[in-house]
């Protein structure tokens, strides 16, 4: 087993029962593939297993599958390899909404749709230039990410070469986890994280012929709870060194993630029926003012985790404890 660090990010090669699977394709940004080749001195992997879609987890795909080596992605993320985020029109306005229904005013509003327009524009770039742009903060350069059709799609849990890969959506729609439980090895992606807790993004899904919001926060606190009941002891996430203590990490995490939750619900019995813009400046007034994306994405994701266990619901725009 070799841990593999990429500017900000950690991939991960495993070598089990004669089998070599790389968590993780890399982030793509200038010199990443020939650091990474260099690393596993020229010999590739049977099969790269992507975490999630996202551009520094997957961004190296299309070049591993170049080199004739097959990316394999959960099931509902396969859209996010195969386009750039935000290019449909319709996820798009599906932001602008979500945005709009929290009830947030006027200038906000105007922010948030430059904020949208300009990832769209950031995504688009990483997907068609062949250029790296300056960067220089998380990594060496900007990223590429070039989209890529993912040579097979995971749907559930299933086992290759003794590594298990696991089910995990809430970071995002099709997020997986690797495990070797004889090893107590989790292999966790963005799943769990040394001494950060992933915000829980506005994320969509095909509906029919629309779309629908993913309940982000719902799904990745299950997800921990799932794998809280592994007995992992250590983890190899994807950003950072590998760490022991995994299983009381996990803990942590779902500790921190109620203690959100009890504030939240506590607001909504004190101030009745609110908005979500309105409970954010109660809750967080300097975080509203300054970070509105990622304030409302916040409480967001806590009121949908409480919906699902039936402790707040929302009415007509309004949110309100049950």
């Amino acid at each position: 087993m070799r841990s593999i660090a990429l500017g900000d990010n950690t991939v991960h090669l495993i070598e089990q029962a004669g089998a070599r699977l790389l968590v993780d394709t890399g982030p793509d940004f200038a010199g990443a593939w020939e650091a990474l080749q260099a690393e596993i001195e020229g010999e590739l992997p049977d099969v790269v297993v992507a975490t999630h879609g996202h551009h520094d987890h997957a961004g190296l795909g299309q070049r591993w599958q170049a080199a004739g080596t097959p990316i394999w992605v959960g099931a509902s993320d396969g859209p996010l390899t195969a386009r750039p985020l935000l290019q449909s029109p319709a996820e798009t306005a599906a932001m602008l909404a979500w945005a709009k229904r929290t009830g947030a005013p006027p200038e906000t509003l105007a922010h948030v749709r430059q904020r949208v327009e300009t990832r769209r524009a950031a995504a688009l770039r990483a997907a068609e230039s062949s250029e790296y742009l300056e960067d220089g903060v998380r990594w060496p350069t900007g990223l590429r990410y070039p989209p890529f059709e993912a040579d097979r799609l995971v749907d559930g849990d299933m086992e290759v070469g003794g590594v298990e890969i696991l089910a995990a959506p809430g970071h995002t729609p099709g997020n997986v986890v690797l495990a070797v439980r004889e090893e107590g090895w989790l292999f966790s992606g963005d799943q769990l994280l040394p001494d950060v807790d992933p915000l829980p993004a506005i994320q969509f899904v095909t509906e029919g012929e629309g779309l629908r919001r993913f309940p982000t926060l719902a799904h990745f606190a299950a997800s921990l709870e799932r794998l809280a009941e592994c007995g992992f002891t250590r983890c190899f996430p994807g950003h950072g060194e590998p760490f022991d203590g995994a299983g009381e990490a996990l803990a942590g995490a779902l500790a921190r993630i109620e203690r959100r939750c009890a504030r939240v619900r506590e607001s909504l019995r004190e101030v009745g029926p609110t908005t979500v813009y309105e409970l954010c400046a109660r809750l967080y007034p300097r975080g509203t003012e300054r970070r509105f994306w990622q304030t409302a994405s916040s409480v967001q994701g806590h009121l949908d985790l409480l919906a699902s266990r039936g402790e707040a619901r929302e009415v007509e725009g309004r949110w309100e404890a049950c």
